[in-house]
């Protein structure tokens, strides 16, 4: 049995507000963050705020979505291959099996159709030559009235995806999305149900319709970074991680270039969090941190005991930082970036009054 599920996430940002020239360094967001909650009944962090994605399924990894790519003119070894860095280091992830697609063609459709699936957003293109664009994603509207159906048949079936855009006359934009990191669920939580998540990073021009769907989750929110970590909402590690990190970076344009670069490079080493408990609470150290393990386990459970110490004295004798600290009230995200230490707060849910209004649903 294997050990985890590989799986694909998408972190979406779409412009909001105010344009900002690249020499320019804005006080406020101008774009916002897609993030659904999962339903209080399933059997995978219920009540939490995630970004759209899920396990993948053979049928992406069909080749029968290379003879669909090439009706668009887009199977020719340099346009697919603009989607591979030039990198020999690639978690194991990447590493593709005999008579399916490459990885990283086939981790970007199950994002793309996971994103469509629990929030209606289709994120492809009909254009032929549009491959080489600006980096930005575009997305196809559905009819009206047939939006929830599709939703549903994908939810049952993952070949029904490509009944979908062989039906809208469109491709899955792959080349919208960017690579950003691999997350590996740590050993000691979720044991009988870890995930190998690859994250992409695509931005929107404007924020889209969506609608989420009411199977796998309960609510559908588009918040800027430091809206999100100052809700009271609940997230996984990885999402707080990403959140905290996307707060010092202001602008979509900017954003869209970082995202750009990154991929070339491609991700080289799986993020996974290891636990220290500490005398009042609990840290999540990570690739980086000063205090993360030379050797990590994969599989068996890793805890390091700190527990003669506390958060505060653990963070003094650390140099460099990229953790998540778990706290009675609240958590911290801290991270070490050109030398300076930073600090982003999230409050425990129940600790924060403020109201937040549900989003669509089907």
């Amino acid at each position: 049995m294997k050990a985890w599920t590989d799986a694909a996430s998408l972190i979406l940002a779409a412009r909001h507000g105010q344009t900002y020239g690249r020499a320019v360094s804005p006080a406020i967001h101008n774009y916002k963050l897609l993030c659904l909650k999962r339903h209080q009944k399933s059997s995978f962090m219920p009540g939490l705020y995630v970004f759209p994605g899920g396990a993948v399924d053979p049928a992406d990894a069909n080749l029968k979505w290379h003879e669909y790519f090439s009706a668009f003119g887009l199977d020719n070894v340099d346009k697919l291959a603009s989607l591979i860095p030039k990198t020999v280091s690639r978690p194991q992830i990447f590493q593709s099996k005999e008579n399916e697609l490459l990885r990283e063609i086939s981790l970007r459709i199950t994002a793309i159709r996971e994103t469509f699936e629990e929030c209606g957003i289709l994120l492809c293109r009909r254009n032929k030559n549009s491959y080489a664009h600006s980096g930005w994603a575009e997305h196809v509207s559905i009819p009206e009235g047939e939006l929830r159906t599709w939703q549903n048949k994908v939810h049952n079936d993952a070949t029904e995806f490509l009944n979908l855009c062989q039906k809208l006359e469109c491709y899955p934009d792959l080349w919208a999305l960017h690579e950003w990191r691999n997350w590996l669920g740590p050993t000691y939580a979720y044991k009988t149900k870890r995930f190998n998540t690859v994250f992409y990073l695509a931005c929107i021009p404007h924020v889209p319709h969506a609608e989420y769907e009411a199977i796998e989750m309960e609510d559908l929110q588009w918040f800027s970074p430091e809206e999100f970590s100052s809700t009271g909402f609940g997230f996984p590690p990885p999402q707080q991680v990403e959140i905290a990190r996307l707060t010092k970076i202001k602008s979509i344009d900017n954003l869209l270039d970082i995202a750009t670069e990154r991929s070339k490079k491609g991700v080289q080493i799986t993020y996974l969090p290891v636990p220290v408990q500490l005398k009042d609470g609990i840290v999540f150290v990570m690739p980086g941190d000063t205090m993360y393990p030379k050797e990590v386990e994969l599989y068996e459970k890793q805890v390091i005991d700190k527990s003669d110490i506390t958060t505060d004295e653990f963070e003094r004798i650390t140099l460099t930082k990229n953790r998540v600290v778990f706290l009675d009230t609240q958590v911290n995200m801290i991270f070490t970036d050109n030398g300076k230490d930073n600090r982003v707060v999230f409050p425990k849910p129940g600790y924060h009054s403020r109201n937040v209004e549900s989003k669509n649903k089907l």
